[in-house]
């Protein structure tokens, strides 16, 4: 099944040492200038067939680079060999095209420097057209806590030297198909994140488990040699019940370990079998929460927010705080089900669920061979309480946080860490923060938002 696919051209330019051996060529020295980092790679030599005939490409390594003119980099030329008889010398780019090659062509190429041959990539042959297939393993489909059922695709990917051999691995990450934007109501699936060789051989799954919400906005996994051994490594934000799964080359599990979580958040309770994905039951119990402790929020108490509840919704001061239960589940009614959907019709906050709000969130490096975690850190920043328009729902300090909704005060102050509140018909998205903190901005217009969170 094909799942992933390279053009020609495209992996030439950049993943095109995927598809030779590097044992036949010198490969790139690791740089001797200091600050300067650069993969350690071989030649990268491939042969695509085209309606014009064989494409070949291949990789100018960093130390072969002598300068530039006007038509790009000039550096080391290039014998280009087909079944062992040389076709000619390139001595302005890395490609080459073959009019007569056929799909049983075997070709290599040799650097020349001073008229002399000084190494010889691997052969290769044609990959019979245009692009290569890469055969994916497509996670299990699942169902959510709601009952809804989802697959998965292959959603971003990048490309590293995982093992040192100079040649680029494929790093994939799946995305079920409920993936959500951070704004966005419902359970997802899982994130994976799959290490593949250039032959489809699965090295490694790690499994991002059900505390790391699917979705552009949570997973941004980043692929990169960052100690400088030569072999690239992965980063992301992983939680408890993360884990990483290698496999042998037959596809048989070799090992599987969760991430090791912090001793402080060990000692707190917490555990890798924890699920902290809210129901809607959920949410609103958290809501109930949040009003009781209001008056003893940091924000409120250093005046950064309405002292009650009731200024907040505009609405006649009755109740005593702190709130007792029985009125925290008043104006959480009052909220839910009249405050929010008169700002806008889409605030249907008894609907809300598939958030994650609680929880210890992580920074992890897996090692990019084996998928073994390295080191996990605390993210920052954490998830944290912050002021918005529109509704009490999850929005991103982190992925994390839980806004309110407040009243555009009469004479608001600008502050680094002081959110601004809002105006009752807030909806929409409205200006950055003031460049120079302590300025406060004009009143907003109806119709407006001031984004929550750091300026």
């Amino acid at each position: 099944m094909r799942l992933l696919s390279v053009a020609a051209v495209g992996l030439a330019l950049t993943v095109g040492c995927l598809v030779t051996p590097a044992t036949a060529v010198e490969r790139s020295p690791k740089p001797g200038a200091a600050g300067v980092q650069l993969d350690h790679l071989d030649r990268g030599l491939v042969a695509a067939k085209t309606s014009e005939g064989v494409f070949l490409s291949w990789r100018l390594l960093g130390h072969e680079a002598s300068g530039s003119s006007a038509t790009g980099l000039t550096g080391t030329d290039f014998n280009v060999y087909r079944d062992g008889q040389k076709l000619g010398t390139v001595t302005d780019s890395t490609n080459f095209l073959d009019a007569s090659g056929t799909a049983a062509s075997q070709y290599q190429v040799r650097a020349v420097v001073e008229g002399a041959e000084v190494d010889s990539s691997a052969t290769t042959t044609s990959w019979g057209g245009n692009f290569k297939d890469i055969p994916l393993k497509k996670p299990a489909d699942g169902v959510t806590p709601a009952g809804q059922a989802y697959s998965y695709n292959a959603n971003d990917a990048s490309v590293g030297d995982v093992d040192g051999d100079g040649q680029y691995e494929f790093i994939v990450k799946w995305d079920p198909n409920n993936s959500k934007d951070v704004s966005q109501v419902g359970y997802t699936g899982n994130t994976y994140v799959d290490t593949y060789k250039a032959d489809g051989t699965l090295r490694h799954r790690i499994d991002l488990g059900v505390n790391i919400r699917s979705g552009a906005h949570y997973t941004q996994l980043l692929v990169n040699d960052f100690d400088g051994d030569g072999r690239a490594e992965l980063m992301m934000k992983t939680a408890p019940g993360s884990k990483s799964t290698s496999y042998t080359p037959d596809g048989q599990v070799a090992s599987e370990r969760f991430i090791s979580l912090l001793q402080s958040d060990i000692d707190a309770g917490y555990s890798n079998s924890d699920d902290y994905r809210m129901s809607a039951a959920d949410y609103y119990q958290h809501i109930v929460k949040m009003f009781q402790d209001w008056s003893s929020h940091p924000e409120v108490k250093a005046g950064n927010w309405p002292a009650t509840l009731e200024q907040a919704f505009g609405i006649a001061p009755q109740y005593q705080y702190p709130l007792s239960r029985t009125d925290a589940e008043a104006l959480a009614n009052h909220f839910m089900d009249v405050y929010a959907p008169s700002r806008s019709a889409r605030n249907n906050l008894r609907a809300f669920e598939g958030f994650i709000v609680s929880g210890p969130e992580y920074l992890t490096v897996f090692e990019g061979a084996s998928g073994k975690e390295l080191q996990t850190v605390a993210y920052k920043p954490a998830g944290t309480t912050t002021a918005s328009c529109g509704a009490i729902t999850p929005w991103p300090a982190s992925s994390r946080v839980t806004a309110w909704t407040g009243s555009w005060p009469a004479s608001p102050t600008w502050t680094a860490r002081s959110p601004p509140q809002c105006s009752p018909a807030a909806t929409t998205p409205a200006p950055p923060w003031p460049a120079t903190p302590g300025t406060a901005p004009a009143s907003p217009p109806s119709g407006t938002s001031i984004p929550a969170g750091r300026p």
